[in-house]
């Protein structure tokens, strides 16, 4: 399945099939937790995205399959760690397990390692996420702490070029 996915950085133009991307996604996993995603609107996303391809530490990634996008991969530069980007993977769940997830995050280290200014990527994971846990120490991240996401207890990952 995933030598059949094309890796494209996102443009303002794909604002509306990442949303609804997203929106679908929410609905299938408690681990997509965006705040106030049905509140944003297209105009919105598409600034949004704009500005991001403006910076060298932010990035987002789709996985598309044919023209219609089945994950994504972000990369956000933390306020409180100007030097770190959070990582953000979300699959579509029909596409679970079929390695999208680890093509979207090499494909974030790839982008980390030789075109980031940033010196870390860190993640928080569901301990419930037992697979997206065992792809991420596969990809050489490593727990940091723990933490409570939405009253649920996660691990904090961490990874350095």
């Amino acid at each position: 399945m995933a030598d059949q996915v094309a890796i494209k950085l996102a443009t303002a133009d794909d604002a509306p099939a990442i949303l609804d991307f997203l929106r679908q996604a929410a609905t299938e996993s408690d681990a997509v937790l965006i705040p106030h995603l049905d509140q944003v609107t297209d105009a919105q996303e598409r600034r949004n995205i704009d500005l991001i391809n403006r910076f060298d530490d932010c990035v987002i990634m789709l996985a598309m399959l044919g023209d219609q996008p089945i994950g994504i991969v972000t990369v956000m530069v933390l306020g409180d760690r100007p030097s770190a980007g959070e990582l953000g993977v979300v699959v579509a769940r029909n596409y679970w397990r079929n390695g999208i997830g680890r093509l979207l995050v090499e494909e974030a280290q790839y982008w980390f390692t030789n075109y980031s200014s940033l010196d870390s990527l860190v993640l928080t994971v569901f301990t419930t996420n037992t697979p997206a846990i065992g792809l991420y120490k596969s990809c050489h991240f490593v727990q940091i702490g723990t933490t409570l996401e939405g009253g649920k207890p996660a691990l904090k990952m961490e990874y350095h070029k």
